[in-house]
């Protein structure tokens, strides 16, 4: 096998900030690995994809299937909570398999790239952003070389050439290579490998699905807004590029027909964004007959009274919206740019096209008191969405809330506890850890 694709595990427990949840958390598949791994075997190369996390596997079971399959390369892909764990299991394989090139890639990676390589000698290289086309190249290149690792690794120009790349020179100093070009025209993708999933294990929390089996999608790539304590754009950017709405909806026809498909969850950061793009893509549902439900992230700047009730009409029964505070200052703060009163009139227009709201809030925003915090809870009583959830505020690397937090002096460095559920930051209008879980 040429590539194995590995998501790591990682338990409920963690997931949730070791709260005793038993088995309630839901599983998404890893998007971005089903994409690269559908674009590489494209092109004739051998694939496998391993979901550690949504088949619960354990150290052990890993390595047995590494050792069957024999991969020459193995791709890791996690998040920032998640990125301790994939280390781990890094190590015990660069202990057991030393001929395999061992890359890690995502969004934890895209983030840090200088510091992920350098603290980290179980992974022999790193790719950063978008992940296709890196992906290609890299087995491309490796392959010239008979996939010898030793011989690939030493050859710092060809090493150079591959954007979207960083690597050790033989002094171990870390190269970092120029980004890649982002792929404009996302029509050329082939669809994401679900076939390489496990995918009847995949199910969003019990509150957000209608009807299942449930699937995962993106349709749009890239965020143009800047809020301080998003991350999101390390791996997309900021551009905006979207998969056509003939060609989601074909996808959607596809999914229904082979796996049964009866919701989807689109996971794009704001699927409103466009909205001419909203509307073709509705009206091609509607026309096609799709029949699915389906749920989406959204920004109350990006819809008005009109799109929720054809967005309705197309099927989609629940909107994602990240509120965060019931206090203009902390919005203004975290460079949310939206205002109290467009809150107000998007819940309101979302609640009369009967579409369910799933309203996010945020505690322990920079400047916010205990005080404040109730104000927010206020706030959501006030506007009684249907599911309401509250974050702990949580700075992720890459963000410009997380220079200001660490340079405040009252940030914890420790990576997996970033999963919006522990306190990793104390803003200076608490005194302790106590007040914010409390």
């Amino acid at each position: 096998m040429d590539l194995l694709l590995l998501f790591p595990p990682l338990s409920v427990e963690e997931r949730y900030g070791n709260r005793k949840l038993g088995d309630v958390g839901g599983h998404l598949p890893p998007f971005g690995l089903a994409c690269i791994a559908a674009y590489v075997r494209k092109q004739s190369f051998s694939v496998k994809i391993i979901d550690a996390l949504a088949e619960n596997l354990t150290v052990e079971d890993i390595l047995e299937d590494i050792k069957k399959q024999q991969p020459k390369v193995i791709g890791f892909s996690a998040m920032t909570p998640q990125f301790f764990r994939a280390v781990q299991l890094a190590e015990e394989i660069s202990k057991h398999f030393s001929n395999i090139l061992i890359i890690i890639g995502g969004h934890h990676a895209s983030i840090l790239p200088d510091r992920t390589l350098k603290e980290n000698s179980c992974f022999d290289m790193l790719a950063f952003g978008e992940g296709e086309n890196t992906a290609l190249e890299i087995l491309e290149k490796y392959k010239e070389t008979s996939w010898d690792k030793y011989k690939f690794l030493e050859d710092i120009n060809c090493l150079r050439n591959i954007d979207g790349i960083a690597f050790r020179d033989k002094n171990s100093n870390i190269i970092l290579n120029k980004p890649r070009k982002q792929i404009k025209d996302l029509d050329v993708l082939p669809r994401p490998a679900w076939d390489l999933l496990p995918m009847q294990k995949y199910l969003p929390l019990p509150n957000q699905y209608l009807n299942k089996p449930v699937l995962h999608m993106v349709a749009i790539r890239g965020c143009p807004f800047d809020c301080d304590f998003c991350s999101n754009t390390a791996v997309f950017g900021r551009k905006i590029r979207a998969r056509s709405p003939k060609k989601v909806v074909e996808d959607i026809l596809f999914v229904k027909d082979k796996y049964k498909i009866k919701e989807i969850s689109f996971w794009d950061d704001t699927m409103t964004i466009n909205r001419k793009w909203m509307e073709e893509f509705c009206n091609s549902l509607i026309e096609m007959k799709a029949n699915v439900t389906w749920t989406c992230y959204s920004r109350v700047d990006t819809v008005n009274f009109n799109m929720l009730k054809l967005m309705k009409k197309a099927g989609c029964w629940n909107i994602f919206y990240g509120y965060e505070s019931g206090n203009q200052q902390l919005l203004d703060n975290i460079n949310k740019e939206i205002t109290l009163e467009q809150i107000r009139k998007t819940n309101k227009w979302t609640k009369d096209a009967n579409i369910e709201v799933r309203a996010s809030f945020m505690f322990a925003i920079p400047g916010e008191t205990p005080e404040m915090a109730k104000k927010t809870i206020d706030f959501a009583i006030e506007l009684d969405p249907e599911y309401a959830q509250f974050c702990i505020t949580t700075p992720y690397p890459g963000t410009k809330l997380y220079e200001a937090a660490k340079n405040s002096g009252r940030l914890l460095d420790d990576f997996s506890k970033y999963n919006i559920w522990e306190v990793v930051y104390i803003p200076e209008g608490y005194k302790n850890e106590d007040e914010i879980i409390a």
